[in-house]
This record gives C-alpha cells, sequence and structure tokens, in this order.
C-alpha cells in the first residue's frame, strides 16, 4: 500500500523549516501570516447581516493558488496554524479556499510548542475548525472595522475643518490606550508636591549601626506636614527604650510561569525591550522550537514537563515543593493554551541550539530561568521589627529584613544570573510586597534603653505618579482587560505611528503627543468604546460567541446600533475646545487647507483636493446609504492609477453609474 501523502499547512516558513525536520516526508506549506481579510479599499462588511467579505490579500494569490495545487496531490491535509484566535482565522480561511472537495481531507491540529513528540501529539487530537472560535474573532475583527472606518473619517474632517490636514484614526483598543497615557500626564501635570515631615534617630549597638523612624500618631495615610509638630518630637527624644521586638517569618513566592504580558513586563525591566521587540524575539525562539508559544495569557505548565523540572532540580540541587504547582487560571484565559516557558529544561543556554544572536541568548536565558524558578520551593525571609518609645512616648520603629531559605531564588545564585535580572524577576509577582533590603539589627530586649548618636528632621515631598513605560502600560491594559496578548505589541506600535504618543528609546516611557491629546478630547465622552469598562465587556461577549454562549449576530448587531447612535450624534457635535486647543499647538506642517466633497468622480489622472474652507455635515460615511443615487451605499476605494494613486476617497457602490465622491483623507 502506497504511502499517503501529508499536507501541513502553517504560518510561518521558519516554522515550516523547523518541522519539515522532524517529518521530512510531509509537504509544508506557509501562508505567511494571513492570506486574507477584509478589503482595504471598502468596509467589507455591513448591516443587517453584518457578514464579512474576505478578499485574498495583496500579493498573496500565490499562496492561494500554492495551496490549491498542494491540496489536490494530498491525501491528508492538517491545518497547523497558531493556537490561539488569529490562528483559528486562519485555519478557517484555508478551509473556505479549499472548500467542501476537501472537507474529508482536511484536519485542524494544535500544539504549544515544536517539537515532534507535540506534533505528534496534535495529530492524534486532530479535529474540526473550531467555528465559534472563529466567528468570536469575526466579531472583534468586525466591530474594529466599523469603529476605524466609520469613527476615523468622521474625526479626521472635524480636524480639517480647523486646519489640521492630517487623517486622525479611531480604534476600540488603540484609542483608550492613548487615554490611558493622556490622563496619566494631565495627573502628573496636575500634581503639586505637597512637603512633609519625618523623625529619623541614628542609633549603635555592638557595633552595628541602624536607625529607628518616628511612627506619628496621625491617622493612617496622612502626612505630618506641620514642621512643628516634628521639631518638637526631636525636641524630647533624649533616649529610646524597646517596648517591643518582633519577628516575623514571610514566604516569598516563586515566580508564576510566564504569560505573553510578564514576559513584557520581564523582557521592559531586565532588557530595556520594546514590547514589539520583545515579541519579535519570541517568535524566533518559538520557530526555533526552544520556547512554547508565546501568545497567551494562561499560566499553565503541563504535568510533564513540570515533572522534568523537578528532576532537573532536585539534580542540581535545587529545593521543589512537595507537589507540581497548580497555577489558577484567570477568568478570561484561553483554556487548554500552555504557559511561555522554554521547551527543554537542561538547555540552560541556546546556544547549543545554534542560537548565536547576544539578544535572542539574553531573552532565552530570562525565559528559561523564570521556567526553572516557577516550579522550585517558595523562599522564605524573617523580618525583624523592634519598637522604641521616648520618654514622652512617641513611638519609634527599626526594620530589618533576613533571608531565612533562598528557595527559588537559589536557582540566580546557581547559574550565575546578573544583578539586574534578578531584581526583575524578583519583582514579576511581588509589586505589593514592602520592598526591604536585606540588613540586620544588634539584639536587643524589651525595656532596653539606647541613647541616639543623633536625632534629625526629615524633610520630604510626596510624588508624582510614574510616567508610563511599556512595561506598565501593558500591566495597565491587562489589569482593565483590555486588548489582548496578540494585540499589546501592534497597539504601541501603531498609536506611535499616528504620532499619538512619544517613546524614550532609552526609558521606553511613554508620553502623549498633542495630536493624541486631541484625539481623546475629541472622542471621550462622546464614544463608549473610549470607556474603559467596555473594550473589557466587549471582550467578555466576544468569549461568550467562542463558548457557544451567545451568537455572533446579536451580539455584533447591538455594538453596531450603539455606534451609529453614538456617531450621529457625533457628527453634530462641535469640536471640543479641548481638542481644538491641543491642535492649534501642533507643529505647523501638519496643518493645511481643509478637504471637503466633489459632485465628479475621481480621475486617475487629474482629480485634485478641493480647498474649500469647511466640510459639508451632509457628506456621507461609509456605510451609509448614497446620498445621490439613494440605492446605493457609500464605501472607502482607492485611486487605482495616476498621480493620486493609493489615495483613499467615498464613492458609490453603483459606480459607474452613481458618480459620488469625496476624498477621505
Amino acid at each position: 500500500m502506497p504511502q499517503q501523502r501529508v499536507l501541513m499547512i502553517v504560518e510561518s516558513p521558519n516554522k515550516a523549516k523547523k518541522i519539515r525536520g522532524y517529518f521530512p516526508d510531509f509537504k509544508l506549506i506557509a501562508t505567511v501570516g494571513h492570506f486574507k481579510d477584509l478589503p482595504r479599499e471598502s468596509m467589507g462588511v455591513e448591516p443587517p447581516k453584518h457578514q464579512p467579505e474576505y478578499v485574498v490579500s495583496e500579493g498573496k494569490q500565490s499562496v492561494v493558488t500554492q495551496l490549491k495545487a498542494a491540496a489536490k496531490d494530498a491525501d491528508i491535509i492538517y491545518v497547523a496554524t497558531d493556537p490561539d484566535r488569529e490562528g483559528e482565522a486562519i485555519a478557517a480561511h484555508v478551509v473556505n479556499t479549499l472548500g467542501k472537495a476537501f472537507s474529508n481531507k482536511i484536519s485542524r491540529i494544535t500544539y504549544t510548542e515544536i517539537s515532534k513528540k507535540a506534533i505528534e501529539g496534535a495529530i492524534q487530537a486532530k479535529r474540526n475548525v473550531d467555528w465559534p472560535l472563529v466567528r468570536a474573532q469575526e466579531a472583534r475583527r468586525v466591530l474594529d472595522r466599523y469603529v476605524g472606518y466609520l469613527v476615523s473619517p468622521e474625526l479626521t474632517r472635524k480636524f480639517k475643518a480647523i486646519g489640521v490636514n492630517t487623517f486622525s484614526s479611531a480604534g476600540r483598543v488603540q484609542s483608550v490606550a492613548v487615554k490611558l497615557v493622556d490622563e496619566r500626564q494631565r495627573e502628573i501635570d496636575a500634581f503639586k508636591p505637597v512637603k512633609h515631615f519625618g523623625v529619623v534617630v541614628s542609633l549603635v549597638k555592638a557595633g552595628i549601626e541602624f536607625e529607628a523612624v518616628w511612627k506619628h500618631a496621625l491617622k493612617t495615610g496622612e502626612l505630618v506636614t506641620d514642621v512643628n509638630l516634628a521639631n518638637a518630637v526631636i525636641a524630647r527624644t533624649h533616649t529610646l527604650k524597646v517596648t517591643q521586638v518582633a519577628s516575623t517569618p514571610r514566604r516569598v513566592p516563586a515566580p508564576k510561569p510566564l504569560i505573553t504580558s510578564s514576559y513584557i513586563r520581564l523582557m521592559g525591566a531586565a532588557l530595556r525591550m520594546t514590547t514589539k521587540a520583545a515579541m519579535d524575539s519570541a517568535q524566533k525562539l518559538f520557530e526555533a522550537g526552544l520556547i512554547t508559544y508565546h501568545r497567551t495569557d494562561s499560566p499553565t505548565m503541563s504535568a510533564d514537563f513540570a515533572a522534568d523540572i523537578r528532576a532537573f532540580a532536585l539534580r542540581n540541587q535545587l529545593p521543589v515543593p512537595g507537589t507540581i504547582r497548580e497555577v489558577k487560571l484567570a477568568a478570561n484565559a484561553q483554556q487548554g493554551h500552555e504557559c511561555l516557558r522554554v521547551t527543554d529544561i537542561e538547555l540552560s543556554s541556546p546556544g547549543a541550539a545554534g542560537i548565536d544572536d547576544p539578544l535572542l541568548k539574553a531573552v532565552y536565558e530570562l525565559v528559561w530561568m523564570i521556567t526553572l524558578q516557577s516550579q522550585l520551593s517558595d523562599g522564605e525571609n524573617l523580618s525583624t521589627a523592634i519598637t522604641f518609645e521616648n520618654g514622652a512616648k512617641d513611638s519609634f520603629i527599626s526594620k530589618a529584613l533576613r533571608v531565612k531559605h533562598l528557595g527559588w531564588r537559589a536557582a540566580a545564585n546557581l547559574f550565575k544570573q546578573n544583578n539586574e535580572a534578578k531584581a526583575a524577576t524578583s519583582d514579576l509577582d511581588s509589586e505589593n510586597e514592602e520592598k526591604l533590603t536585606p540588613s540586620s539589627l544588634p539584639e536587643l530586649s524589651s525595656n532596653e534603653s539606647l541613647t541616639p548618636r543623633s536625632v534629625t528632621l526629615q524633610t520630604k515631598l510626596t510624588e508624582a505618579p510614574s510616567i508610563y513605560t511599556e512595561k506598565t502600560l501593558v500591566e495597565k491594559l491587562e489589569k482593565l482587560g483590555i486588548g489582548r496578548p496578540s494585540t499589546y505589541a501592534s497597539t504601541i506600535e501603531r498609536i506611535l505611528q499616528l504620532n499619538y504618543v512619544d517613546r524614550n528609546k532609552k526609558t521606553l516611557q511613554i508620553t502623549p503627543l498633542p495630536f493624541g491629546t486631541a484625539m481623546v478630547n475629541a472622542l471621550d465622552k462622546k464614544f463608549s468604546f473610549m470607556e474603559y469598562s467596555y473594550t473589557a465587556e466587549i471582550e467578555m461577549e466576544f468569549d461568550l460567541i467562542a463558548q457557544r454562549k451567545a451568537e455572533y449576530l446579536p451580539v455584533v448587531n447591538t455594538a453596531f446600533e450603539a455606534l451609529q447612535q453614538e456617531l450621529e450624534r457625533f457628527k453634530s457635535s462641535d469640536l471640543s475646545s479641548k481638542a481644538q486647543e491641543h491642535l492649534a499647538s501642533m507643529k505647523p506642517s501638519l496643518a493645511a487647507a481643509p478637504i471637503a466633497k466633489s459632485s465628479k468622480a475621481p480621475s486617475s489622472a487629474s482629480t485634485q483636493p478641493s480647498t474649500n474652507t469647511a466640510v459639508s455635515r451632509k457628506q456621507c460615511m461609509p456605510g451609509d446609504k448614497c446620498p445621490e443615487c439613494k440605492t446605493g451605499t457609500a464605501s472607502v476605494k482607492k485611486i487605482k492609477e495616476g498621480k493620486n494613486v493609493g489615495r483613499s476617497f467615498i464613492g458609490c457602490s453603483n459606480f459607474p453609474n452613481c458618480r459620488l465622491f469625496s476624498w477621505l483623507h
């Protein structure tokens, strides 16, 4: 019996090359990402059915031709795209492109690491395309298209009406990301530092120098703003008597296995990497078979791999807990996914696998370290607090911290992790813990008295909120449920490209630009998608579609109708004065005469923008009924040739019979 011919379809050529090494008899084809998408020159979706109309992406027709030809020669077809929503959408496009004639040959397989064992397991667990998950992804894509294609042109028009001739973009995720950055900047700008005071007593016993800090009697959170009160305490502090000595053991939890957001934070803190650079590095390591899939919100680790880590740890005399750790999934995490981890715990450095790039090496070694540490024993510190009183019963306290058991922290010492990386890994899961530098106090007993070496006034200022960095912005987006692991990098890069925000190359701090602030001021309070809760709530609706607990059409239609109502109100409203102020502060090069509607059809060779001083509010938007012929639908189109090639305009679906035309940007 002849051997069956197997076709495996993946997204990446590098992934195809790696898998071909494990299965040389397989035919591998890479789609090179999405090969179908909504059209660029038109909405690609419209009510009442909200059914997306996909087209082959520019330059990808050869992929379709190759897929169809290879499918004819195959006995078995495995669609092995990534194990996330985007991967499922690509798998759906493959199945739909090949059609029913190949349905008996096609299976969907997923794996979270590129290894022979993982792919063999995926083949054993082959399934059909998860169509509810595809519909959930389509709902997200369609709603994003409606927001972008309906709101952006109207926002652009309002900006142009006051002389800013630059395309402005609105987005369900990107706009609220800019709003976060802008709000933080306004908090910083409005911040007024408060001067407050403290008292520090310098003490010594048995050659050990230490300090005791005055504990004022005000309510928790209140500050001593009266310098006379602090000076009075100084004047009456001649001796300090010990009133209590307390030592408390404190558990130092091992870091949780990495997910996308914690991975991004780790790379930002330890290696000063941008979100995009971190994700690009992870992609390369994943395609090389060295780490699991990097777009994940699940901290789950397979029991088999956790057992491998325990065996490795015991051989290296590292402490392990009594049982394998299980980390609770977040409510909206994707079931069935694994954490972001290395695929071989025995490989502590990727050099042996042919990775010689210094940055990739550093990224891998950090992922390897967290993978290992996540399955080691918790550490334990001993926190000591000594309370004193002066003669007037004013209270003072000294604190010290001593490492009792290293636990998971022993791995960094054993494998010579640098101090910067140690600090980054230690901070991953301890944001709310009190930060104390390991230190020591002398042996003291109750009622023992000490004479201060000095008693000094401490003058302090309250600090403004911190500027967002990429690390902390991703952290905030995740906390608010805005976006998903696959969107963090693209969202940040998008708002940078739009000149909505600026990024400091050294610190990765993100600050708003006038254009971004103007966009926020123009849209905030006008559209639901600008509210932080909206994106999280609509993502929950998408998840319900994926879980077969909600239907595509009601979810999308409800969101669309609400958006339409808000858009109509926005069209008839004036641009906020704050938005106008920020636009006025922009560079002159961004300002030009606004562009308005022309009644003529676009000519590929000679069309020129109008220089009218205002934009008609009657101008239709993409998706509206055509105001000229009353039967067609307005949509975004592009000039195909001539000196205006590539420029977008609003035209009618009945062209050439209907000659509706106006420039989009």
